[in-house]
């Protein structure tokens, strides 16, 4: 039964993170203006153009290596790291900025933001690890899962 929840997990894990990516790029790339939730104004054209291309066309890149990866020879153990890496990355940097910019001027936003990014992308490191647990009794194996 743990095997089978580990397989479970470590396929869906994937998915569930590209969905996440490609909604939020999705969202940017329709409409940056979202970006006023923190306070960004983006008056001009240019500044648009800026954060369609680099956040919505970045956050639907990885969605789609996330969700399509598979048919390009990535198994989901190599998407939940990929996925664990840039959730946790985003997390810290959030928190660094955090810090930089003097912790006691911020809201608690940030640090609710940062800590769904790292859970999210400790999450995607125990995915990857339970992909290669093995049938037999949870040994390590490095098989090539290309979905």
């Amino acid at each position: 039964m743990t095997v089978r929840f580990h397989s479970i997990v470590s396929r869906i894990y994937p998915v569930i993170a590209g969905c996440i990516f490609l909604g939020l790029g999705a969202v940017t790339l329709i409409h940056p203006e979202i970006l006023g939730y923190y306070a960004i104004n983006l008056d001009q054209p240019s500044a648009r153009t800026a954060v369609r291309a680099m956040i919505g066309g970045g956050e639907i890149g990885i969605a789609f290596i996330l969700l399509l990866g598979g048919y390009m020879a990535l198994s989901s153990r190599q998407r939940s790291l990929i996925a664990a890496v840039i959730f946790i990355f985003v997390g810290l940097s959030r928190l660094l900025g955090a810090y930089v910019e003097g912790i006691d001027q911020l809201t608690i936003q940030p640090f609710r933001e940062a800590a769904i990014e790292i859970t999210l992308g400790a999450l995607g490191f125990w995915t990857a690890r339970c992909s290669d647990a093995g049938l037999a009794g949870g040994h390590v194996s490095y098989s090539d899962d290309t979905d």
